[in-house]
């Protein structure tokens, strides 16, 4: 988009607002049409009194749901939700979302997820399990993963050396 809008001859206002709502940068747009970032600014200050675009970061999606972090990046690599815009940094990858993705995030957990335990569909403002029971089942022992099954018996060795340890060293202290 950002193409066709340079081969113009004559560049308007209302291009320059489209292609920030696109999430374009200041400096992007300013390449694009050949001005600098402040005569882009000063512009879209003039017509919409913001330089500021509606769409939502990554960090202010995922508050707005309420979900960690994790779970909408999940979402985004399986390809339920698509990011407005996108690009790279160094090591750093931004997402910008638009408004309406916290709909479909909201839509798609109301119509897709079930409950880890008992497959029933979560309720509102559920997002794991459907009940506070089925989450007390869900953290036992037996639905634990192997990683975690064997940190656990590792714990309980641990614990259990230290108190034979205990044992002797109290027996062998008292006097006889």
């Amino acid at each position: 988009m950002f193409n066709q809008v340079a081969n113009r001859t004559r560049i308007s206002s209302g291009d320059i607002i489209a292609m920030r709502e696109s999430g374009a940068s200041l400096e992007q747009i300013a390449e694009t049409i050949g001005r600098t970032k402040e005569r882009v600014r000063q512009i879209l200050v003039k017509n919409i009194g913001t330089t500021r675009h509606n769409l939502l970061s990554t960090q202010q999606l995922y508050r707005q749901l309420g979900l960690p972090r994790t779970r909408v990046v999940e979402l985004y690599k399986d390809g339920i939700i698509t990011p407005k815009a996108e690009w790279k940094t160094g090591n750093h990858h931004y997402l910008l979302w638009s408004p309406n993705v916290a709909e479909i995030v909201t839509n798609y957990y109301n119509k897709n997820r079930l409950c880890k335990m008992c497959l029933k569909p979560l309720g509102k403002g559920r997002w794991v399990f459907c009940s506070d029971e089925c989450y007390r089942e869900g953290q036992k022992y037996k639905y634990k993963s192997g990683e975690a099954k064997r940190r656990h018996l590792e714990n309980i060795k641990g614990y259990l050396e230290r108190r034979r340890n205990r044992k002797t060293y109290f027996i062998e202290s008292v006097p006889v």
